[in-house]
């Protein structure tokens, strides 16, 4: 991966200022900056967060292909389709629904004050 592992350097040089204002100026340029390696586009109008990595990209480097995660999204596409999201009928999601509404009413009568204690 060509992720900037300057940037965690320069965020840990940022951060040690006593200026909040400082602080806060250096971060938020090193934010808007492209994460690639060797980039220096900028990222303030528009960017592309990865995923996978966490980065910051630009339109040309935004693909995690490009950047460098192209391993994690072969893994996530292969777990999709190797194990994909099975939906429930409308039957079974009625019937899961009304025993989820009944758990709920129970749960709420459990909650509610049982009036004050006599002594």
């Amino acid at each position: 991966m060509q992720k900037k592992d300057t940037n965690k350097a320069d965020l840990s040089k940022a951060v040690h200022s006593k200026n909040i204002d400082e602080v806060l100026e250096k971060v938020t340029e090193i934010d808007y900056r492209c994460s690639f390696d060797k980039c220096k586009n900028r990222t303030h109008n528009f960017a592309i967060d990865c995923k996978f990595c966490k980065g910051r990209f630009c339109t040309s480097h935004g693909l995690p292909e490009i950047h460098g995660c192209g391993e994690a999204v072969k893994r996530d596409e292969r777990k999709k389709m190797l194990h994909p999201e099975v939906k429930l009928s409308k039957e079974k999601h009625s019937q899961a629904q009304t025993k989820l509404n009944m758990k709920l009413k129970q749960m709420q009568l459990e909650r509610k004050s049982k009036g004050p204690k006599k002594k």
